[in-house]
């Protein structure tokens, strides 16, 4: 895929508004029953809150369908897994059906991998990311090309970042989308308030792709937004 254009760049010095611009941006851009994928985690949790509680919102997010991006492997006792926390931040609140959610429930089994595959390849109209601090997206970590749904070993930083730093050493599995995957979406938003990745966040955008910060991949899609710190 060839870039015709820079990314858009859109900035606030306030995390909370910057989460209102993506919420906004991501309604414009998306229609009743189209595929998208949203991420998991403390940093969209009040988008997803205030989605819930706003009745033209929660309208359009529940008739949409989605892909989840990543899924731990039999990660250390009492984890609450991936699909659990979209289940509670926002596909329980909204009603969303089984059917639309596009769960990984079994991560282990290849069977999964090969199911989600499919669905993505019905066509997957907009992915909304967030980027590890070692610049993964998804679980896609440093020199990881494998293309569609694939099984990793999650690098220790990010073992540690997820888990604190009495995890520090321990091999945990995930099953996770691929980049091929990510950049076939017809539109990308990259989401990253935080204000201690803004420096590899400047290096992804400064180029070139390199392999070792998987972030810096979507460079190569055509119609990427970047939601960051000012």
């Amino acid at each position: 895929m060839t870039r015709s254009t820079a990314p858009t760049i859109i900035e606030h010095a306030d995390p909370v508004a910057l989460g209102k611009a993506v919420r906004a941006a991501f309604e414009n851009a998306v229609a009743a029953n189209d595929l998208v994928t949203v991420p998991t985690g403390r940093t969209p949790a009040p988008l997803y809150a205030a989605v819930s509680a706003d009745g033209a919102s929660r309208s359009l997010w529940s008739s949409l369908r989605y892909l989840q991006l990543d899924e731990y492997i039999a990660p250390p006792a009492g984890t609450e897994s991936f699909a659990e926390t979209l289940a509670r931040q926002l596909f329980d609140p909204l009603g969303l059906p089984e059917a639309a959610r596009g769960a990984i429930e079994r991560p282990e089994d290849p069977a999964t991998a090969a199911t989600l595959d499919a669905r993505c390849g019905e066509g997957l109209r907009l992915a909304l990311l967030g980027m590890g601090s070692n610049g993964h997206i998804a679980f896609n970590e440093p020199g990881d090309t494998t293309p569609g749904y694939h099984r990793v070993t999650l690098h220790d930083d990010t073992v540690t970042a997820n888990f604190g730093a009495a995890a520090a050493g321990t091999t945990i599995e995930a099953l996770t989308i691929g980049i091929d995957q990510l950049l076939a979406a017809e539109e990308v938003f990259l989401w990253v308030p935080q204000e201690r990745k803004q420096p590899l966040l400047d290096r992804v955008l400064a180029g070139p792709i390199d392999p070792q910060i998987p972030a810096s991949a979507l460079l190569a899609h055509p119609r990427l937004t970047v939601f960051r710190r000012a």
